[in-house]
């Protein structure tokens, strides 16, 4: 007869399916249960941000939490994971090989940018970046994604790994092209793990108001139809200039209140 207090408990559950993985000899099933077990026991919730390299999906995510913690550049930067959790300030890198160590934020360059980890060669399987920030206080953490569509192919397949641990996802778009045909395809994975989608029309401040309303018109045109569900409004907004004068212009105020609410909701 099955242990009553492990019937109930889904944590009791994941632990006692990674155990069994272990005994079978599936030690990636055992390491992702646990994982996952982890996380349902300490109420994190993912939101990933998602697109097409160079839409500022670090720049946003710097905004989001109020400091910029995650690199930057004119290049494609991003080359792994990196998920922003609530907590004292700090971060820690985990390799593929389960070591982790603790490094300084000031550091984190070296292990998630193209230029000084290029195509993940330091075998990166994650970066935990602990922030006092409100907005991830409920549990919400934010995933720093790398960019599809750049001349390093492995960042894709890191990306699309990550995509069944995805509560929710932040899609970043712009207007030249207002949505790619990988940015269309990874929303179609992500929708079949997320239930909430957000999609968000960055680097508006160099846009005309008419390409503005046109690159979101035909982002939501698109991504409805494939998707087959509807998205509700696109998000006009500009990381770097909140980022430069901290003040909430163009959608910035209601993508704000979106996020804070799906926090809520979590």
């Amino acid at each position: 007869m099955p242990d009553l207090a492990v019937a109930c408990d889904p944590d009791a559950r994941l632990r006692a399916l990674g155990d069994l993985a272990e005994q079978l000899g599936a030690p990636g099933v055992a390491r992702e249960a646990a994982e996952i077990a982890t996380r349902v026991a300490e109420g994190r919730f993912y939101v990933a941000c998602v697109g097409q390299f160079k839409r500022g999906k670090s720049t946003l995510l710097n905004a989001l939490v109020g400091e910029p913690v995650l690199p930057t550049g004119v290049v494609p930067v991003t080359s792994a994971i990196t998920v922003l959790r609530h907590g004292p300030r700090g971060a820690r890198v985990t390799f593929q090989d389960g070591r982790s160590k603790d490094v300084a934020m000031e550091g984190l360059s070296a292990f998630v940018t193209e230029h000084e980890n290029p195509e993940n060669r330091k075998g990166v399987r994650a970066v935990e970046v602990f922030l006092p920030s409100p907005l991830l206080a409920q549990g919400m953490c934010l995933v720093d994604t790398p960019g599809l569509g750049s001349s390093f192919s492995g960042n894709a397949a890191v990306t699309r790994e990550f995509v069944p641990h995805v509560d929710a996802a932040l899609i970043v778009v712009g207007a030249d092209p207002p949505v790619s045909g990988d940015e269309v395809t990874l929303a179609e994975e992500v929708a079949d793990h997320a239930r909430h989608l957000i999609v968000v029309l960055n680097k508006a401040d160099r846009l005309t108001a008419d390409e503005r309303e046109a690159g979101s018109r035909f982002a939501a045109h698109v991504l409805s139809a494939r998707l087959r569900r509807p998205i509700g409004k696109v998000y006009e907004v500009s990381a770097q200039e909140r980022a430069a004068s901290g003040a909430a212009t163009r959608d910035w105020g209601e993508l704000s209140r979106s996020l804070e609410e799906l926090a809520r909701g979590s």
